[in-house]
């Protein structure tokens, strides 16, 4: 079974605001998961206070970061995984049905969290993120892998949103 993961743990410093609430984010890309063929759609809250906000199936945040929190969740699947976390405004169905690996959005950055792989895969043990993924391939993921950090960014995002009619 294919399974996505909504990276939706909490408050961003940098945005000022919640991303995971921006746009609905998180309903929409439960939609776009289940349209490239996710069975089971899994939402990594953060704190148990957050499940309130999210339709979806959630899960608290069980350790200390992030990285040790995902591998937690990652033991407990079996089959093909996809992430993405609650900023990827422009991921959508057709970005999830062609990742096998670490995306590279349009910039060039290796986006870890919207990789694709199996559950099987090892996977480096390491409080980062971007360690955690270090050994997993390069793939082509464009405009659509890329996150959001800052309010600048956010409006950048929404511009190409406009645009694209949604």
């Amino acid at each position: 079974m294919k399974t996505g993961i909504i990276l939706a743990g909490g408050l961003s410093s940098r945005m000022g605001e919640d991303k995971s609430l921006i746009h609905s984010n998180v309903d929409r890309l439960a939609a776009e998961l289940r349209k490239s063929g996710c069975g089971r759609i899994i939402v990594m809250c953060g704190t148990e206070d957050r499940a309130s906000l999210f339709t979806e199936t959630c899960v608290s945040d069980s350790a200390e970061t992030l990285a040790e929190s995902l591998l937690a969740v990652l033991s407990e699947i079996e089959g093909w995984v996809q992430l993405v976390p609650c900023d990827a405004y422009l991921a959508d169905a057709e970005l999830f049905s062609k990742v096998d690996g670490v995306p590279l959005d349009d910039l060039g950055v290796r986006q870890p969290l919207i990789a694709g792989f199996e559950s099987s895969t090892s996977l480096v043990n390491s409080l980062r993120i971007s360690e955690m993924f270090g050994e997993l391939i390069s793939c082509e993921g464009g405009i659509k892998a890329r996150n959001t950090n800052t309010p600048e960014q956010l409006k950048e995002i929404q511009s190409l949103l406009l645009k694209d009619g949604r």
